[in-house]
């Protein structure tokens, strides 16, 4: 086989993270270990992938920082990002990889729980109920519902790496006109209602002076302004507070709603409050805080007042309220869906709002189970909620709808079509096989002439958007599904699941195409010469597909220690050599198709030099007169070859050897007479 030209090589990424990412699968499976501490090690490969990426991606943004203060007559205001555009994607790329694995992380364990953790979670639930801890004992009971707030938590942790709340309000404190000074109020109002009691010698509140007060007191601008200081004067009075202090109250929400969208600890939350001199704010979010903190607990308060505590929450985050933001907070901490999807922007966003607000719902279905029979009448007939489980619709398919609804919304569209976001949402709506199912598809259809025997598929008339899915040019993506593949597949395994990536169910065709992703990721290792890597990765693959695979990547090996090593490190990871040689040996065979009929030429054969004779020596005879034959070997003829000297490395072997030796014999030598019949022609 010629070698591959060395610029073909540039294109293939093959950084550290390659030989790390099979470094940690080769300790979950070449190791002799229980079923329970493979397990383990198997629900641990994410956390370790997830890291991998988090290690990546520090190591690119100070780079980024660096290349981004080089140029000294850059803006201070601008983004760096904006100076290294391939660096800038570089990060977005490691940033949605690592939020992928983060995802995967969470759910896994939570899909693939063992019996004994089963136990301890009904153990938890009784402790948690004995010591009052509603929501843990909620969380117990309901397995969709921690499923939920593992979802909910990877949003937050997502969102948590954005930009300091601090300077998304930046603008908006600005213009509140109050330098930085971030505490002390509404100061402008209060400095607005001081003058009018100072001009008019009037000691008490204002609605006491006059009647008229209503009509003849109002902001910078025109409009009424309050004349109490109190949270609910605005709110109350159907006033306005003056200008400045509008936008101080907006930014001053938009913190909360950051915090609620982060989700920050009730001691971060009230740290940052009181540093503005706003604490009832941190109180109003304290009675059931969904906090991105496993050990955050709901307030030690009677199930009643939790149940009414939500309906005030969502009475205000319909009807109460200045600003958007107020009532998306009040929306967050009762579950209401619109108020919050009328802030959010991105698809992460608009799925927190929906997944905060089922969660919600089902807790407080829990809490109202917790109350007198009376009690819980009263409170659902007399103060309305929002109920995001009838909303939606069918318990079942919820996620799957919702996921769809998200990539029906205009706003947000095009992020719901990106390969990373489509990813891992097939993996909260459980569609994940579907969506490796199409992911093989796109890979093996973007193969080349060269790769297409690899994967042996049929063309599919499944119609697929390839916006959604890696193309067979991005490797890093291949990286990426092909390990989610192995990790779902080995788990299965474990459990001694049905297949739930391809169920009985499903297309004869659907498991081959996900496991081309194993194929296409094993010729990506061969392409990037980490072809020790090879056997590792198709031991996932069951026979005959495993022997393929190793087959039409291995064959290129031509010398002998390289195939040796090769053998030993198949046979290291539990696939049968004797298996792979005969396979391999039959696969190229078959590759030659069937026997021709009769012999036709390549191409004309001429032995005289062509031009017209010389008076000397006439027309000379060509010294190359054989052609190309006399130095060319047909790719399949070569590699029909060593599939026999792979035969023979393996001593088992040796009637196959005799068997496939002759067979190659005969076709070689119809090949010969094929030719030496062109030549009399």
């Amino acid at each position: 086989m010629a070698p591959v030209e060395a610029e073909k090589f540039l294109s293939y990424e093959a950084g550290p993270e390659v030989e790390e990412f099979a470094n940690a699968l080769d300790d979950c499976l070449s190791t002799p270990l229980s079923n329970e501490e493979r397990r383990g090690r198997i629900l641990d490969l994410p956390r370790k992938y997830y890291e991998n990426a988090l290690r990546r991606l520090a190591q690119v943004r100070p780079r980024m920082m660096r290349n981004g203060q080089d140029d000294v007559d850059m803006d201070a205001d601008d983004d760096v990002a904006n100076s290294n555009p391939a660096s800038a994607e570089l990060v977005k790329r490691l940033e949605r990889e690592a939020q992928t694995w983060d995802l995967l992380r969470r759910l896994l364990p939570l899909r693939y729980d063992s019996s004994d953790n089963g136990q301890s979670a009904s153990k938890t639930e009784q402790s948690s109920v004995d010591s009052g801890d509603l929501f843990k004992s909620f969380l117990a009971s309901d397995s969709s519902a921690r499923e939920r707030q593992a979802v909910i938590q990877w949003l937050q942790s997502n969102a948590s790496s954005g930009p300091d709340i601090d300077e998304l309000a930046h603008e908006l404190q600005q213009n509140a006109d109050r330098g930085d000074i971030i505490a002390h109020g509404w100061l402008h109002t209060r400095s607005s209602i001081k003058l009018r009691k100072s001009v008019t010698a009037w000691p008490h509140l204002l609605d006491r002076q006059s009647p008229a007060i209503a009509t003849s007191f109002h902001t910078s601008d025109g409009s009424p302004l309050v004349t109490q200081l109190d949270p609910d004067a605005a709110t109350r009075q159907g006033r306005k507070l003056e200008p400045q202090d509008e936008y101080f109250e907006r930014a001053i929400w938009l913190g909360c709603w950051e915090h609620l969208r982060r989700g920050s600890s009730l001691d971060t939350i009230r740290e940052w409050c009181q540093e503005r001199t706003e604490m009832w704010r941190a109180i109003s979010t304290s009675a059931i805080l969904l906090s991105a903190d496993d050990n955050q607990e709901v307030t030690d308060t009677k199930p009643a007042s939790l149940a009414l505590w939500r309906r005030m929450c969502f009475s205000l985050s319909r009807s109460g309220g200045c600003d958007d933001y107020e009532r998306a907070v009040y929306g967050v901490l009762s579950g209401d869906i619109p108020s919050v999807e009328k802030v959010a922007l991105t698809w992460d966003d608009f799925l927190f709002a929906n997944y905060n607000a089922l969660l919600r719902t089902q807790l407080d279905n829990y809490i109202l189970g917790q109350c007198p029979a009376d009690v819980a009448s009263n409170l659902t007939q007399s103060f309305p909620s929002f109920d995001a489980v009838q909303f939606h619709g069918e318990p079942r398919t919820v996620d799957m709808r919702l996921i769809r609804a998200l990539e029906a919304n205009p706003q947000i569209k095009d992020e719901a079509n990106e390969p990373n976001k489509a990813l891992q949402a097939s993996l909260i709506s459980k569609e994940i096989g579907q969506h490796l199912y199409q992911q093989g598809l796109i890979i093996s259809s973007g193969a080349n002439q060269n790769e297409s025997t690899l994967y042996r598929s049929k063309p599919s008339k499944l119609e697929v958007n390839k916006e959604r899915f890696f193309q067979s040019t991005q490797h890093y993506g291949l990286r990426i599904v092909a390990h989610i593949y192995l990790l779902i597949n080995l788990m299965d395994k474990l459990n001694s699941k049905d297949d739930s990536l391809a169920p009985a169910f499903s297309p004869p065709e659907m498991r081959r195409s996900q496991q081309n992703l194993i194929a296409g990721y094993a010729n990506y290792l061969r392409l990037a010469e980490f072809h020790e890597l090879i056997p590792l990765y198709c031991s996932i693959l069951e026979p005959p597909r495993s022997y393929e695979v190793l087959s039409y990547n291995l064959i290129h090996e031509n010398e002998a220690s390289r195939r040796l090593l090769q053998l030993r490190l198949i046979r290291k990871a539990g696939i049968d050599v004797l298996g792979f040689v005969k396979t391999q040996a039959w696969l190229l065979f078959d590759d030659l198709g069937p026997a021709q009929h009769g012999c036709p030429a390549k191409e004309g054969f001429s032995i005289i030099e062509p031009g017209p004779p010389t008076s000397r020596s006439g027309r000379p005879v060509r010294p190359d007169f054989f052609g190309d034959d006399e130095r060319f070997v047909d790719q399949a003829h070569e590699n029909l070859i060593r599939s026999l000297e792979w035969l023979v490395l393996v001593q088992e072997t040796w009637p196959n050897v005799l068997s496939m030796g002759t067979k190659i014999y005969k076709f070689f030598l119809r090949e010969l007479f094929c030719f030496k019949q062109s030549v009399k022609n």
